[in-house]
């Protein structure tokens, strides 16, 4: 009946007293259609997350590096290229949510260290990434 009239239900809990997503979380893999770079509204909804967890006074020690990967079609410089589109897609948008570019590193291994090995659509798809890793102090 609470929930009808509008007025909160006991058990809800304010945004504030939600427990925070963990960091490991936050930086899972975005995934990518073949050929495209471009972060989706729920990545960038988890971005945004992450992004005000990194500008916590608690957490300025912190930095990034952006992995950008791709599949095993289409030639090495190309996916070279698509993999740093893909890693700088990502470190754009957290830098736009005001996360500092020195705490931000970027780098791309094309098609050189794939998650799973195959062929089928399935392993490629989980190719296509970009991959977070929390770093600690300065880029290593």
């Amino acid at each position: 009946q609470a929930a009808l009239s509008g007025a909160p239900i006991e058990d809800e809990k304010t945004p504030e007293e939600q427990p925070e997503e963990a960091l490991e979380t936050l930086i899972n893999p975005i995934y990518y259609a073949l050929d495209d770079y471009t972060v989706s509204f729920e990545d960038k909804m988890r971005l945004n997350t992450l992004a005000k967890r990194l500008n916590q006074p608690d957490n300025r020690h912190l930095s990034l590096r952006i992995e950008g990967h791709c599949d095993d079609r289409g030639t090495r410089d190309y996916n070279f290229a698509l993999g740093e589109r893909r890693a700088a897609a990502v470190a754009q948008f957290l830098r736009a949510q005001g996360v500092d570019g020195s705490r931000i590193l970027t780098i791309s291994y094309g098609k050189e260290r794939p998650v799973a090995l195959g062929s089928s659509e399935a392993i490629r798809a989980r190719n296509r990434r970009a991959q977070m890793i929390i770093m600690l102090g300065g880029k290593n």
